[in-house]
């Protein structure tokens, strides 16, 4: 026997309410899978921007540490060659005699001043003074400074002729670099004009009647004077122009 068509409509209008139902529900949880996923990936976004943070703090933080190592060993050395120098300075201001380290007293008349230079030199640079005579760079608001000058100063002014010492001791409060440039002045200027001379002398030299040594002696001081001008004689022409003034017997 037939169901009534009244009971055949309600079943399926049950199977069409429960289809509905179930792709209502299917819809529901793809779009919460869907919003689950999307929350994922923001969680995941934030994540790499925490980790991406983390790690930038880390290399600052490890350069400021290089930096700082840096800094701590750059102000260890200079803190260490400063305590060096003035080590040295200590030494400086304690000679008592500044001929047994320079041997050579400058004077006009000697031609000795390329050697004197050199000497004076190496000791200033040994005590770390060169700075006192080659450059420029006055200090005389520094006590340190002006102490250290005043050695060099009074090393300059025992190594030098009393002539010389006339020249360059012109006033009070003189510094190294002045009466080194005041002796440099008087020994380099009209070089030209003095080698010119000095060098016709020197080629025309002849013993006559002074003795052998002191015959090559007073051609080795010429060559140094020469030397003193920027003209400086080899040791073979030196030899060869010794020969040519030596008298007939030798």
């Amino acid at each position: 026997m037939k169901p009534p068509p009244c009971a055949s409509n309600t079943e399926r209008s049950l199977e069409l309410q429960a289809e509905a139902d179930l792709l209502k529900n299917a819809a529901a949880a793809q779009e919460r899978v869907r919003l689950a996923a999307a929350a994922l990936d923001k969680e995941r976004a934030q994540a790499d921007a925490l980790e991406q943070q983390a790690a930038t703090v880390h290399d600052r933080i490890r350069s400021e540490s290089h930096r700082d190592d840096d800094y701590d060993d750059d102000t260890r050395s200079l803190s260490s060659e400063a305590a060096a120098i003035a080590h040295l300075h200590s030494q400086a201001a304690a000679v008592q005699n500044i001929k047994n380290l320079i041997p050579i007293v400058l004077d006009l008349q000697a031609s000795n001043y390329s050697k004197w230079r050199g000497y004076v030199l190496l000791i200033l640079g040994r005590f770390a003074l060169k700075d006192h005579v080659l450059c420029d760079d006055s200090r005389p608001y520094d006590p340190a400074w002006s102490r250290m000058d005043y050695v060099v100063v009074s090393w300059i002014f025992n190594t030098i002729s009393p002539d010389l010492l006339d020249v360059v001791h012109e006033r009070d409060g003189i510094t190294a670099r002045g009466a080194w440039l005041g002796l440099e002045q008087q020994f380099l200027n009209n070089r030209e004009s003095r080698a010119m001379l000095l060098d016709a002398e020197f080629r025309t030299l002849c013993q006559g009647a002074l003795s052998v040594d002191d015959y090559c002696r007073k051609m080795k001081t010429m060559a140094d004077a020469l030397a003193d001008l920027g003209e400086p004689i080899q040791n073979r022409n030196l030899m060869l122009n010794i020969l040519r003034g030596l008298n007939e017997r030798f």
